[in-house]
């Protein structure tokens, strides 16, 4: 349901901005815009009976407070704090201001945090980042992964299960596995599968969905981008991406930018007329 909140309704100090921070060049850039009469999409805000908790949209929140506004229009939806949490660790994975691995990071910290013995793919899906991502981070948080993990069923898995057939709850096994790498095989014996810094080959068909989030990674420099070698399934545009995003980082003040450009140009055009060049 959409309704206009006074400003000092909305609860914005609940814990439940995610980011690293905000940019005030997005909350300038809204301002101006609001100003001119442009018109927003509705922040999201959640409402227990009591509170709105901004789950979405602190960009346009502040940019409003900057010109003087009293109210927002916002979309309510009932439910808690966490609930406007749930929502607010993957919100702008698509548009909005896009998220900065920075904040990506900060959306698994917060997760964590909040449910240590959720699942690495669990938190992964709220936050809408990959599984490894969630793993590093937790990792580097100290946080070992608990006897006992809750799958997206909400039922409790050993983290460490072994292989079952697929069947009711297939799914949630499946998916403990993927974080344990580990796979039984016949006669209940662990299988190792082909070890990698990053991901694992375990046996019944996990290795392709690791790769894939092992390249989405390599692509956007979350993981080194050299590890793209030693990926069975990395294609062509795996490395461009890659390379795309690194080169993003180029200093373009620096006297040798043009130089480094007119030596890209040149790679790609010998890799052209290797490629069109009779056999």
């Amino acid at each position: 349901m959409d309704k206009r909140l006074a400003l000092d309704e909305v609860d914005i100090y609940g814990g439940t901005q995610t980011r690293v921070a905000t940019s005030d060049e997005a909350v300038e850039g809204y301002a101006e815009a609001m100003k001119s009469g442009e018109i927003f999409p509705p922040v999201i805000a959640f409402f227990d009976g009591s509170k709105y908790f901004l789950a979405d949209g602190f960009h346009r929140y502040l940019a409003a407070k900057r010109i003087d506004e009293d109210e927002i229009l916002a979309e309510v939806r009932e439910g808690s704090r966490t609930d406007a949490l749930i929502f607010a660790l993957g919100a702008n994975a698509t548009n909005g201001v896009y998220r900065t691995n920075a904040d990506k990071r900060r959306a698994c910290e917060i997760a964590l945090e909040e449910w240590y013995d959720r699942s690495n793919a669990y938190l992964a899906d709220i936050c809408k980042v990959s599984v490894e991502l969630v793993r590093r981070v937790r990792k580097s948080m100290g946080l070992e992964n608990p006897d006992m993990v809750v799958g997206k069923d909400g039922k409790s898995y050993p983290a460490k299960i072994a292989r079952q057939t697929r069947g009711a709850g297939a799914d949630a096994v499946d998916e403990i596995e993927k974080e344990s790498g580990d796979s039984a095989g016949a006669g209940g014996s662990s299988k190792p599968g082909k070890k990698h810094a990053n991901y694992t080959d375990t046996a019944g068909g996990t290795r392709n969905e690791l790769e894939t989030e092992a390249r989405e990674m390599c692509r956007n420099l979350e993981m080194d981008p050299r590890e793209l070698r030693t990926i069975p399934t990395a294609l062509p545009t795996d490395y461009s991406a890659a390379a795309i995003n690194l080169l993003e980082g180029m200093d373009r003040e620096d006297s040798r930018y043009l130089v480094a450009l007119d030596d890209l140009e040149k790679w790609i055009s010998r890799q052209k007329v290797e490629l069109a060049a009779p056999i």
